[in-house]
Formats: C-alpha cells, structure tokens, sequence
C-alpha cells in the first residue's frame, strides 16, 4: 500500500529536497547575471523599442528566480540571492550588437544549463517549473536572435 503513495508526484524515485536545492543554486546564479546583462542592456541600447520589450523579459526572468528560489526554501535549502554581483561588473560593449550578442551568450549558456537539468529527475513540481523557466528563456533567445538578424 505504502508503494502507491511513494509513486504520487515522483516521491521515492525523484532526487532528495538537499540535493534540489543544491542543483537549482547555480540556475539562480545564472539568471541572476543574465538579468544584471539585460539591466545593462536596456539602460545603453540606442533602440527604446528593444529596451522596452528586454524589460518585459526581464520581469518574467525576475519571476522566474522567485519561482526557482521558493524551491529551494521549499526544499530547506537557502537559496542564492546575487549580493556578491556588482553591476558595474557588466559591461557589454558599446554597440546594440555588439550588446545584443553578447547577453544572447548568457542567454544560450542559461538555456543549456536548464536543458542540463531537465534531465535530472527532479520532483514533479520542481520539474514543471523547469519546464516553465525554459520556455520563458527560449522567448527571450528567439527575441535576441531576430534582434540581432534586424542588426
């Protein structure tokens, strides 16, 4: 009987609430810096229709830090918060392109890190969040990539 209850939501074949938590800190980490990349990204971009359309990405990838951060409290753990990042410490180049480019490395970088650990077997809610942050990063890459076409 105990068994049907172990195979609900993943528990007994999903990894540990530690190990979670251990996992998903250096997603954080990384979209920490991809958010200080679009900050610099919005405050020098000649173009204000990009700026403004990086600032609405930027708000679901905020989010998205709030969903993978409650996670990891969720789990016990404490979760990665950036303090340790300065934003003078981004600097991107002068150009769109050259800036544009340059936050769409981040972006891929972020984006193989999360594809990285969907295949971890995570616990079912922590995996539709996953999926979730996956899904908001590749509308930001498409965003990037045709930004950068448009160049």
């Amino acid at each position: 009987m105990a068994n049907i209850f172990l195979k609900k939501g993943g528990a007994g074949f999903s990894i540990g609430r530690e190990e979670t938590a251990q996992r998903l800190n250096p997603l954080i980490e990384k979209l920490i810096v991809l958010n200080h990349c679009y900050d610099y990204v919005i405050l020098h971009t000649s173009n204000p229709d990009t700026a403004e359309r990086l600032e609405a990405f930027q708000k679901i990838a905020r989010a998205d830090v709030g969903k993978l951060s409650e996670t990891i409290l969720s789990n016990g753990g404490v979760p990665y918060n950036g303090i340790d990042l300065e934003a003078s410490n981004f600097n991107l180049g002068t150009g769109d392109a050259e800036m544009l480019r340059a936050v769409l490395d981040q972006e891929r970088a972020f984006l193989d890190a999360i594809a990285a650990e969907r295949k971890v077997r995570h616990h079912i809610r922590t995996q539709a969040i996953l999926e979730k942050v996956h899904s908001n990063g590749q509308a930001r890459l498409t965003f990037l990539e045709n930004a950068i076409k448009q160049k």
